[in-house]
């Protein structure tokens, strides 16, 4: 989900119910599809030999404040480029350079987006995640130049707070490696490079909000203005971006951040380093807040007899389990069946002229196989080419591509899963604070939203102050899903 050049957050399409929509893709499928897209590490040769003996001079304040908030100083400064917008978008964007291969890879991508009912059957998804990309950035740094490229040349809030998150990324680069770090990830069996993807952006978020906190008044005004004449924009230009790619792109920037807060509230800067330094988690961080628990291995689901391989196998973890789900299934239920996933791997192949794809997931528990099973049969009931795998330990299922004339998604269906989501990963975020450990945070969250009504009650209190009527309601919630969770952090896990 994640092209090797980092980009600062910009605001989302209006219609998204995300905070940030941002520039991304789907778990294992996007990593691939950013490189087909062309925004990989941009071109270049070898990293430089030689850096600036001093940072821009309007950048240097901010790289100043930057250090003292991440709690990390600078190796070296880098280079700052300016680049006119078309010449910022022309670095950025593919322009058309697309090679055989990686267009094969995008049609791949597609029928996997339409088998699993993500998208509709006259989607372009390569054009989709282009305009997305290039038009919801304003900056963003190279870690294989070793550069930060800006769209523009003015400082204003907006680029000056943007520029705090792709310094961020610098200290990342200089302390942790972060090619090492993607490589890492890329090359491992059971990891995720999209949640890696998660806690690198979540962490440059932090700091950006940290740095915007601390701006004069005036200032933060100036960059809501800004933030909110961007949002207009983008939302024009990628009106006709697919729902699921503005998701994607946004949810390292959306559900990151809320990850590593979780990280912070349990050992500060220091425990985000060790979440940086250590094994990838799997893409549960999008769906369980702070959880960077190492995802159970699974073996690559056998192809057919007379099925050809397409492309390379990937894993599928609680959030691609989710999403999938979500789209046929109350999202409620489609949440609990995703917390019950410890594991997963998929592959691609051709059969009878089909593209088909293959999925096993391994349940958290023995007791959670019977009700993530039935989950996913319910989804796949009435579902055309779609079959369950019911033997064994995991649970598998082969979904094949329905072709050119499926409809899209719902937008309801999508809405309120993303909707579910927020509100549990905003409730995790809160009953983290004053350093409450995040299993407990995690349990709170999990056992509250499973309490019939709880979701709406926290919609209607949005962020104002709860009436009398409204508190009356939320204490008992509130106090049974503690002492549940005290009682056993592992409460409402099916």
């Amino acid at each position: 989900m994640y092209g090797d050049a980092l980009r600062a957050p910009v605001p989302a399409p209006p219609r998204v119910d995300l905070e940030q929509s941002r520039s991304i893709a789907i778990v294992a499928f996007a990593a691939l599809l950013a490189l087909a897209a062309g925004t990989g590490f941009v071109t270049a040769s070898a990293g430089r030999s030689w850096f600036p003996s001093r940072w821009d001079a309007r950048v240097a304040p901010i790289a100043d404040e930057v250090a003292r908030l991440r709690g990390l100083d600078f190796l070296h400064p880098v280079p700052i480029v300016y680049l006119a917008p078309a010449d910022f978008e022309k670095r950025l964007g593919t322009d058309g350079n697309v090679s055989a291969s990686a267009r094969a890879e995008v049609e791949r991508e597609e029928s996997v987006f339409r088998s699993l009912g993500l998208i509709g059957g006259k989607v372009d998804l390569l054009k989709a995640y282009d305009t997305s990309a290039s038009s919801s950035t304003l900056a963003y740094y190279d870690p294989t130049r070793q550069d930060i490229i800006v769209r523009g040349s003015t400082l204003d809030a907006e680029h000056r707070v943007t520029i705090a998150h792709e310094l961020t990324h610098v200290l990342q680069d200089q302390h942790f490696d972060l090619r090492k770090l993607q490589k890492t990830a890329r090359d491992s069996d059971t990891t995720d490079s999209d949640a890696l993807t998660a806690l690198v952006e979540g962490d440059a978020v932090r700091i950006q909000d940290d740095y915007l906190a601390q701006l004069p008044p005036a200032d933060q005004k100036e960059y809501q203005r800004e933030y909110d004449a961007e949002g207009t924009r983008i939302g024009k230009e990628t009106a006709s971006v697919p729902d699921i790619v503005s998701l994607l792109s946004g949810a390292p920037y959306e559900f990151g951040p809320a990850t590593v807060k979780v990280i912070f509230e349990s050992g500060g800067n220091e425990a985000v380093n060790d979440a940086l330094r250590g094994p990838v988690p799997s893409s549960e961080v999008f769906t369980e807040a702070g959880d960077i628990t190492a995802p159970v291995a699974v073996d690559t689901p056998l192809i057919p007899a007379g099925g050809v391989a397409v492309g390379h196998p990937e894993t599928f973890g609680p959030f691609e389990t989710y999403l999938t789900l979500a789209l046929r299934l109350d999202p409620e239920r489609a949440l609990e069946a995703a917390d019950a996933v410890a594991g997963g791997s998929a592959v691609t192949y051709k059969s009878a002229g089909s593209t088909c794809y293959r999925v096993a997931l391994a349940p958290t528990f023995e007791h959670s196989r019977p009700s993530l099973l039935g989950s996913v049969e319910d989804w796949a009931r009435g579902r055309p080419h779609t079959t369950v795998d019911a033997d064994g330990d995991l649970v598998g299922f082969t979904a094949c591509d329905p072709g050119r004339t499926t409809p899209d998604p719902s937008s309801a269906r999508f809405r309120a899963a993303v909707e579910l989501l927020d509100v549990r990963t905003g409730l995790t975020v809160d009953a983290a604070k004053d350093h409450t450990s995040g299993d407990l945070a995690r349990c709170v969250a999990r056992v509250f939203i499973e309490t019939p009504g709880a979701e709406q009650l926290v919609l209607a209190i949005g962020d104002g102050t709860p009436t009398a009527a409204q508190r009356a309601r939320l204490t008992p919630m509130a106090q049974a899903s503690g002492e549940a969770c005290r009682t056993d952090s592992a409460s409402g896990l099916r």
